[in-house]
């Protein structure tokens, strides 16, 4: 079997083809845009370190001694034991 990897620059009726021009790739730029860093900076430096109705909150519930309810308590500790159960399985 013989290959020829000549391309024929005529068309079929003989005349002279345009050559194509190839796309030239998109290559990746290598530089960065710097332009939407300083509005995120801008909002961390705006942002509070922790938000102190959540902590309040936190702090109410650890001081309440119901807290979880034993209801809660038994059915977070069925949800355990069934997925400790399907585990072994």
């Amino acid at each position: 079997m013989e290959i020829n990897t000549n391309l024929s620059t005529t068309s079929v009726d003989g005349s002279i083809a345009a050559k194509r021009s190839s796309p030239t790739p998109n290559m990746p730029s290598d530089r960065v845009s710097l332009t939407n860093s300083s509005a995120l900076d801008q909002a961390l430096q705006n942002t509070p370190a922790s938000r102190p109705e959540v902590v309040a909150r936190a702090q109410s519930l650890i001081a309440d001694p119901n807290y979880p309810s034993g209801e809660s308590l038994s059915a977070l500790s069925r949800q355990f034991a069934s997925a400790l159960l399907s585990d072994n399985q």
